[in-house]
C-alpha cells in the first residue's frame, strides 16, 4: 500500500495494544484466522429480470416464470469481506493530447459513501478517495491492462476516453484490492460502441 494513504491511520496506545493481542491469540475482529482470506464475491454486470410467458398451444398449459440474466454494460459489483465496492465504465469520443496523438485516455475517479467513511463530504474528493484512485490507475497502466492506442478513431482528431467510476459502499479492510478487482470487472464489461469514419473528406464520425 502507499506510504501516504497507509500513514492517514493513526493509532491510540489502546489500538496497538489490541493489535498485539489478538496477533499472539490468533484472532481477527470479523473472525478469521490468521492465514485466512476474506470471502470474495464479483458480479459483473447488471443483473436484469423479465417474465417469460410460455404457451403450450397442444396442451394448454401455460407457462409463467421470472428469468434473470447478467446484461454486460461496463458496471461490477465486488464484495471482498466487509468492503463492498461498484465499478461503471463508461467512454465518449474526445481530442487526444498533442503528445499522445494516437493514444485513448485512462480516468479513474472515486467516491465515498458515508457509511464507508464518515470523513467523506459529498460533493468534495477527500485526500483519502484521490490516492485510491491514483493506486487503481497506475495499477491499470502499468499492468497495460487497457490498450490506449487501441482507443484511438482518427489520430490527432479523435480518441475514446475511459471514464472508470468507483463507488465505495463500505469499508471493511483490503479497500485497495476490492477496488482494484471492481475496476477490472467492469472493464471487463463494458463495450464500447461501433463508429466508422466517412464523409466527403473521410473525417466525419
Amino acid at each position: 500500500m502507499d506510504l501516504r494513504l497507509a500513514n492517514m491511520w493513526r493509532l491510540t496506545m489502546n489500538e496497538k495494544k489490541f493489535i498485539k493481542t489478538a496477533l499472539t491469540s490468533g484472532i481477527r475482529i470479523d473472525g478469521r484466522n490468521p492465514y485466512e482470506y476474506r470471502k470474495l464475491s464479483i458480479k459483473f454486470g447488471r443483473q436484469v429480470s423479465a417474465f417469460s410467458y410460455i404457451e403450450e398451444r397442444d396442451t394448454h398449459i401455460h407457462v409463467h416464470k421470472w428469468v434473470s440474466w447478467f446484461r454486460e454494460d461496463g458496471s461490477s459489483e465486488v464484495q471482498l469481506g466487509q468492503t463492498h465496492v461498484m465499478g461503471f465504465v463508461t467512454g465518449q469520443l474526445v481530442q487526444p493530447y498533442r503528445d499522445q496523438a494516437n493514444e485513448g485516455t485512462l480516468s479513474i475517479y472515486t467516491e465515498f459513501s458515508l457509511m464507508a467513511n464518515p470523513s467523506f463530504e459529498p460533493g468534495r474528493l477527500g485526500e483519502f478517495a484521490v490516492e485510491l484512485g491514483r493506486i487503481v490507475d497506475r495499477g491499470l497502466r502499468e499492468s497495460r491492462a487497457v490498450d490506449t492506442e487501441s482507443l484511438c478513431v482518427l489520430a490527432g482528431k479523435l480518441v475514446w476516453a475511459i471514464l472508470i467510476d468507483l463507488h465505495i459502499l463500505d469499508n471493511g479492510g483490503n479497500l485497495v484490492d476490492a477496488a482494484n478487482i471492481a475496476a477490472l470487472a467492469a472493464l471487463l464489461t463494458y463495450r464500447r460502441p461501433e463508429c466508422s469514419l466517412g464523409g466527403e473528406d473521410g473525417l466525419e464520425v
